[in-house]
């Protein structure tokens, strides 16, 4: 059986200030590459891809919960 002993150093937390901040950071740059990669595929292919306009604006907050989630 795996216990822990009373010699091991406690786990090194994030502050919850800057969680927060990072977990921000990762949506915003997560929504700045969705959008980046529309208006690409706009300006190339002279068409909107209309079925991953919701996908760009959900996935952000998708990948900022998976990241928090890693910390907690």
């Amino acid at each position: 059986m795996d216990t822990p002993s009373g010699n091991e150093p406690a786990k090194k937390r994030m502050s919850p200030a800057m969680l927060n901040t990072l977990t921000a950071l990762i949506g915003i740059a997560t929504l700045a590459a969705g959008i980046g990669w529309l208006v690409y595929s706009w300006v190339v292919d002279l068409e909107v891809p209309y079925f991953a306009i919701p996908l760009v604006m959900t996935v952000p907050v998708i990948v900022a919960v998976a990241f928090r989630n890693c910390f907690e």
